[in-house]
């Protein structure tokens, strides 16, 4: 399997977009083409895919935030409640433009691609923050602190909230999963770099406060790309020893699995943190992600009729 993609002329910061609109093409291993793919949809699924992951091994899911109305933040919920839908009880769709937050609860609400996924849960609601309300900081405020996921899908360069909202004492009693995809360039930022630099500091003993429990470590799709791209990650000053690849965790966790499975202690801690402690994933987007996810769905849409099909291209 080969593929290559076809992005467009690069935007200004003001303009840039988490869903770049552009192709992919996938070839044989002889280079010959063999599907073409509009790559926003794709890229949008693939990056809330990988941020599934973990997502869908948190012990608590019941409030959801998100921030972004666009295809990714869309794609976000929508593997949300295909995954946990009885689970989650709430989802807040935060961002700058109510406009655009309601265009993406209207298609939730009346699109019958939704249909079954707002029937699955009966206590399910949604509600828009825009910063157009009056009282915006607040609000704000009480979502980021009472959300058990943060999903983060916008194109930020500045922090989408302030770090006080999850690093003082009362913002860190609660364990969060918060996900931050949607910052892929040197100059952006969605998470403040304090959360960060939280998320790897050394737990102290003596610490009074009662708080959830962190790994020491803040989880990536690629270790090597986020140290070049991801501002979060730069701004922060973190190193490679602070930041582990979802793989390679995933391989550990499952090891762990097998050694309790057979009787032994395991990584105890591990499956403790990744199921309800504080974990900070970081995405800035893999190209071999495209590929591969490109080729199953190719492959579905040849087994149940979908897509167009030229004859002797």
């Amino acid at each position: 399997m080969i593929g290559s993609s076809s992005p467009p002329e690069p935007k200004s910061s003001s303009q840039a977009s988490t869903s770049p609109i552009g192709s992919l093409t996938l070839l044989t291993s002889t280079g010959t083409p063999y599907a073409f793919l509009a790559a926003s949809s794709l890229t949008a699924f693939r990056t809330a895919l990988a941020a599934t992951i973990i997502f869908n091994r948190r012990t608590s899911v019941h409030t959801i935030a998100v921030f972004g109305a666009g295809l990714q933040a869309l794609w976000h919920i929508r593997l949300a409640l295909l995954l946990r839908g009885a689970d989650i009880h709430h989802v807040h769709i935060i961002n700058r433009s109510f406009a655009r937050a309601r265009a993406l609860m209207t298609e939730i609400y009346t699109a019958d691609t939704w249909s079954h996924l707002r029937k699955a849960n009966e206590k399910l609601d949604f509600s828009i923050v825009s910063a157009d309300y009056g009282e915006y900081g607040r609000v704000l405020k009480e979502r980021v602190r009472k959300a058990d996921v943060l999903f983060c899908c916008t194109p930020s360069t500045a922090p989408l909230f302030p770090a006080e909202h999850l690093t003082s004492a009362e913002g860190r009693r609660k364990g969060r999963y918060i996900s931050a995809v949607g910052s892929y360039r040197p100059h952006m930022v969605e998470l403040h770099p304090d959360i960060l630099r939280q998320a790897v500091a050394p737990e102290h003993s003596h610490h009074h406060h009662r708080h959830a429990q962190k790994g020491g470590v803040v989880v990536v799709d690629s270790l090597s790309a986020c140290m070049q791209e991801a501002g979060e990650v730069r701004q922060a000053g973190l190193t490679p020893e602070q930041l582990v690849e979802v793989g390679e965790l995933l391989m550990v966790k499952k090891a762990s699995l097998r050694e309790i499975a057979a009787g032994g202690e395991g990584e105890v801690g591990l499956k403790r943190w990744l199921m309800g402690g504080n974990v900070v994933y970081k995405s800035v987007g893999l190209g071999l992600m495209d590929i591969c996810v490109g080729e199953d769905l190719v492959m579905l849409a040849r087994e149940r009729g979908f897509g167009t099909t030229i004859e002797g291209f």
